[in-house]
Parts: C-alpha cells; sequence; structure tokens
C-alpha cells in the first residue's frame, strides 16, 4: 500500500483518493504524484494481489481459482483504511477486484464516489463485467468499447514531457522501439527490418517481464530467433536511458495488440515530446493528436514508411491539447465524472425515498 499526502503547507484537502491501478511502468505513481498535487491525500493498492510472474498468468488462465486468494488480500486492505475519510474510489482496470470485494467496498466506503477507468479494451479485461454495476462511472481509452457500451470515451494521459530544446540531439535513428513484446509485435519490427535492411537505422528494445515469457515466446514466434544481439532483454530499461534513445531517434514506432483500438501512455508522450510516431494503430487517425506531419499509419502487415515522412517539419500540438492529454487534465475528467454520476445517484435515490417524482 502506498499514501501519498499532498503538499506541506496546504490547508485543507480536497479529498482522499484510493487509486486502486496496475503497477504498470510506474504509472500509478505519476497518477499519485498528481492527484497529491492537485490537494487531494492518496492511498494506493496494487490491484493485482501478489505481481509475481506466475500470479499474473493465474489470474488470466484460472480466474477462479485465484478470486479467493486475491478477496482475502483486499479485504484485508480494506479494514485497515478508516472508511470515512475516502471521497474517491478510482479503479483502473481492476482486472484483480471480484464482485465480492467492489460490493463490500460499496458497502464500507459510503461517502466515496466509484469511477472505473479502463486503459486496455474490455475483451482484454478479464471479469470487468462482474463489476461494472458497482460503479458510478465508467470510462475507457477505446473508442469502440465507449460507443458500443455506453460509457465515457476518454484517452489515456502522457507524462513527464519536457520542454522541445532549441538544439536538437544528433540523430542516431531513423526509428526507435522501445516496449513489451505481445502479439505480433516482433514480427511487425522484423518485417520492417527485412524491407529497408540496411536503409534505415534502427533501435529495438523488445522487453519481456521474466525470462520464463521470453522462453515461451520463443516457442510461438520464430522471429525471435533472428533477433540481433541485444535486442531481447528481460530486464527494463530506465526512464532516462528510453528518454535519450527516444531522443536521438527520427521516430517512434508503435506496435499496438491486434485487439486494442485506443491511444496507449507511450503513444501520447512521443507525440507531446514533438517526435514522429509511425503506428499500426488506424484509430490513430481519428484523434485529436494526428496530423500528416507527425503520424504516419503503417500496415501491419506490409509496413512501408513514406518517402518525405520523417523530413516533413512536425507541425507544434496547441497547448490546450497539451493541457487535454497531460495526467492532471485526465485525472480531473475523471473525478469530476464519477462525482457528477454518484450526485445523481444519490439525488435520485432521495427521491425514490420520499415517492416524489
Amino acid at each position: 500500500m502506498l499514501i501519498m499526502e499532498p503538499n506541506q503547507g496546504q490547508n485543507s484537502l480536497r479529498g482522499h483518493v484510493l487509486l486502486v491501478s496496475p503497477n504498470t511502468f510506474s504509472y500509478h505513481l505519476s497518477i499519485a504524484e498528481t492527484l497529491r498535487s492537485m490537494g487531494y491525500a492518496v492511498t494506493w493498492w496494487d490491484d493485482r494481489a501478489k505481481s509475481s510472474t506466475w500470479y499474473k498468468l493465474a489470474i488470466r488462465l484460472f480466474p477462479s481459482i485465484t478470486v479467493h486468494w486475491s478477496d482475502h488480500s483486499y479485504l484485508e486492505r480494506l479494514r485497515q483504511l478508516n472508511p470515512t475519510s475516502i471521497s474517491h474510489v478510482l479503479v483502473v482496470k481492476g482486472e484483480g477486484l471480484s464482485r465480492q470485494v467492489v460490493s463490500e467496498m460499496r458497502k464500507t466506503l459510503t461517502s466515496a464516489s466509484f469511477g472505473l477507468y479502463l486503459w486496455d479494451g474490455v475483451a482484454n479485461v478479464k471479469g470487468v463485467s462482474n463489476i461494472l454495476q458497482a460503479f458510478d462511472s465508467v470510462a475507457t481509452f477505446d473508442p469502440v468499447d465507449a460507443k458500443t457500451f455506453g460509457w465515457t470515451f476518454r484517452p489515456l494521459f502522457g507524462r513527464h514531457i519536457s520542454a522541445v530544446k532549441k538544439t536538437p540531439e544528433p540523430v542516431t535513428f531513423d526509428w526507435c522501439f522501445i516496449g513489451t513484446v505481445h502479439s505480433d509485435r516482433h514480427l511487425v519490427i522484423h518485417r520492417l527490418r527485412q524491407r529497408y535492411g540496411q536503409q534505415a537505422r534502427c533501435f529495438v528494445f523488445a522487453y519481456f517481464p521474466s525470462p520464463l515469457m521470453l522462453f515461451v515466446r520463443r516457442l510461438t514466434d520464430w522471429t525471435l530467433w533472428l533477433a540481433p544481439k541485444g535486442t531481447l532483454s528481460t530486464q527494463a530499461m530506465p526512464a532516462a536511458e528510453v528518454a535519450q534513445i527516444v531522443e536521438s531517434a527520427r521516430s517512434v514506432l508503435d506496435v499496438e495488440h491486434p485487439r486494442q483500438r485506443g491511444l496507449t501512455m507511450r503513444t501520447i508522450e512521443t507525440l507531446l515530446a514533438e517526435k514522429k510516431l509511425m503506428t499500426t494503430n488506424q484509430y490513430m487517425l481519428e484523434s485529436t493528436l494526428f496530423d500528416p506531419s507527425r503520424v504516419v499509419v503503417i500496415n501491419r502487415a506490409k509496413p512501408e514508411i513514406p518517402a518525405n515522412f520523417l523530413d516533413t517539419p512536425f507541425v507544434t500540438i496547441s497547448e490546450s491539447l497539451k493541457n487535454y492529454y497531460s495526467c492532471e487534465g485526465w485525472a480531473a475528467e475523471l473525478l469530476a465524472l464519477q462525482d457528477a454520476a454518484n450526485n445523481s445517484r444519490v439525488k435520485l435515490g432521495s427521491k425514490n425515498s420520499t415517492g416524489s417524482e
């Protein structure tokens, strides 16, 4: 559990947020720090009872077996909270939450509004249908899921975006890829390498959460056996090194999961840092961040980089869009959304209890 208090010197709190989210590339720390800077106290729970690779596999493959283990962990955490202090419960993804746990949270944290945010497609979040009814509001980064289920569409955010340097760093690579390997990601990378060979300078850092995951992937993805030495890793790259590589590249490659439509944080961060983006995600064309000078959408089966794309000047993103895609803009909208929905629910409950129209 992580507890963060607001800045010293503040006389009052705006509230206390219980943030339940995955421990994914420390994005939970960015969200918690942003909420703290906005004046909220923050308590963070990992949305999984354990962070080990074995447990992550078990919760995906055998959810009925792991649910009792998870429930015990959550209910123990819930007993340690001061229930009257929590004003907001913000759950991101919530893959490890069961109906019993969210029901108990709702009964215990009676003063809080409840909001669920999905930063993955609903098809990739096991068991989410079991907990939806417990939330005042549901928002998603996926435009198709939003339309299909009537949820609020809210794109993700970018973090730690530094000002564009007046003196550009020397360009070392035409494109780079730094990320976790899943689905056909490495196959697309392999096809790009094959298409351009030595003509294109590229940097690839393909990450696997554990040696076990790399071993399993090698059983099904033959392109991993052809990967150049040093491009596969089971150790995450430090953030400072990631920033350095991206800064020295002309563009960044994004290969989304075939069942994903929303834009990832890494994608948004790339554009906010005014780096060009090559992506296989067709839904990028509908984003307010899209501009032909910034983004090219490539075919994952036959990737091609337009001849003039890398040389075209990058059209600057407006300050209003930068604010919208900031973590504070994201958090403020989600909290306001769940507060409004909660207030409507409370008012409706009051009317029903008095018998008024």
